[in-house]
């Protein structure tokens, strides 16, 4: 599975905090299940719930969101677009203390696996999710 470790590239990028603790970023897939067509070929589907757990979050959970719903967009657009599934994305935020927070947040993500036979041995990848056509990479985030 490849969508978790992009999540989490892009965090390290975009949150100062998570660059320097990298620690309190865990990552977590549950309710994991491969979905086939049984075709003749062994391509398939993975579908999981991500769960990110931020232990003692020193900034506004904004901060966090941001580049989650950034993710959202580029690897699993249709949370966003379909009706049906725009209330997919769940959290929870204990507040510790009044400097910082512990944020859970689970996505339910699918990844396509293509694989195709040649001769006596298989390719395996990882179907690219569509982008959209206008779009420009979160770099940089400030809350005022």
């Amino acid at each position: 599975m490849i969508k978790p470790d992009k999540l989490r590239e892009l965090l390290t990028k975009t949150i100062p905090y998570f660059a320097k603790n990298p620690e309190q970023l865990q990552i977590y897939y549950a309710n994991g299940k491969i979905w086939t067509t049984g075709a003749t070929s062994l391509s398939y589907q993975y579908l999981y719930d991500l769960e990110i757990v931020v232990e003692d979050f020193p900034e506004h959970p904004d901060l966090l969101f941001v580049p989650v719903m950034e993710f959202i967009r580029l690897q699993q657009s249709e949370l966003m677009t379909n009706p049906n599934k725009q209330d997919s994305i769940t959290f929870e935020i204990d507040p510790n203390n009044n400097a910082t927070h512990d944020i859970y947040i689970k996505i339910p993500l699918t990844e396509r696996v293509i694989v195709k036979q040649e001769g006596d041995h298989y390719q395996v990848h990882h179907a690219e999710e569509p982008q959209p056509t206008e779009w420009q990479p979160l770099e940089r985030l400030t809350i005022l």
